[in-house]
């Protein structure tokens, strides 16, 4: 049984019926649908048959349309509307995209920032950002065109093929400034309570020992389990934190998180690597771009070093 019973059994008649009551005239009708007069006329009335209604009403040199008709009509046009819009989106050109997945951390505090030029440089295409939890896991999957991650696994990553080294980690510890006052130096950044993103405390572990500092009193710990949310705990004076000072490279040069001077920075146990998935100019081109970036970023940081004379790395 069709779930349309009271729909004209051939659509014909609907179709000439809009275009006669659209147009006012069954021979504009006729030239629209590429067909005689008398076969439009013959259709329309075919269909006041079938629905056993008057549509039309055909005088001398002109035509009206019954209520009816009238209700009929609109109903077709709006119908009518909606399907030639559906059909004509189905042959717009799909706009491409550019797919780039990265570490949470790296697609908040980097490519955010980052998005505008992103925008601009490739005005084309539509800039995807995925943000990536599990990340050397991300290497098996085929949705991106470019992967950024971060892994421990260094050894493992170097020389496979589309795989490139794209930079180490600047470590230190940093408050906001709203709990310095002027700028801290490495004692008294140590006697606040330590922010860490992991259970295990481990960017702490790492800097201290290697600085070794004489430990006064006992202070407290929290964790917030994500970069993210140490950060913005860090930033609305809650503590300090251990942290890649590339990724808040925008808020130290504008004064949001202070780093002691004469601080020691060092390398973490983590490096980025990029992996292409996708061959193509444009993201050969993102690739050079992100190198050239990264570059740029590493040199500005190493002004601030220079200007607070913080040492390790940095200084070389």
């Amino acid at each position: 049984m069709t779930p349309y019973p009271n729909l004209p059994y051939s659509h014909n008649g609907l179709k000439a019926f809009e275009a006669v009551a659209r147009l006012m005239s069954f021979t504009l009708a006729a030239d629209e649908l590429n067909v005689t007069q008398s076969a439009v006329s013959r259709q329309v009335k075919q269909l006041e048959d079938e629905l056993n209604a008057s549509l039309i009403v055909r005088k001398h040199r002109s035509i009206e349309l019954t209520l009816k008709g009238l209700q009929l009509y609109k109903t077709l046009r709006d119908s009518y509307q909606s399907v030639e819009s559906l059909l004509a989106s189905w042959q717009e050109p799909e706009r491409k995209r550019i797919v780039i997945k990265a570490t949470l951390s790296y697609a908040t505090r980097v490519l955010i920032s980052k998005a505008r030029e992103l925008n601009e440089r490739y005005s084309e295409h539509e800039i995807v950002i995925i943000p990536a939890i599990e990340e050397d896991e991300c290497l098996n999957t085929p949705d991106y065109d470019l992967l950024i991650f971060h892994s421990r696994l260094r050894g493992h990553y170097q020389g496979q093929s589309d795989m490139f080294f794209l930079r180490e980690e600047f470590m230190a510890p940093v408050c906001a400034a709203s709990v310095a006052e002027g700028r801290p130096d490495i004692a008294s950044i140590l006697t606040l309570p330590r922010i860490h993103p992991t259970l295990d405390h481990q960017d702490w572990k790492m800097w201290l020992a290697e600085v070794k500092p004489e430990q006064t009193h006992p202070v407290r710990d929290m964790t917030f389990f994500t970069l993210d949310l140490a950060l913005s705990a860090c930033l609305s004076g809650q503590g300090a934190t251990v942290t890649d000072l590339l990724l808040i490279l925008p808020e130290l040069e504008r004064g949001y998180f202070c780093c002691p001077q004469g601080v020691n920075i060092q390398h973490s146990s983590w490096q980025y690597f990029c992996h292409q998935r996708t061959h193509s100019p444009e993201i050969d081109e993102l690739i050079e771009w992100l190198k050239q970036d990264t570059e740029k970023d590493i040199r500005q940081l190493k002004r601030l070093a220079q200007q607070y004379q913080w040492q390790g790395v940095i200084s070389g």
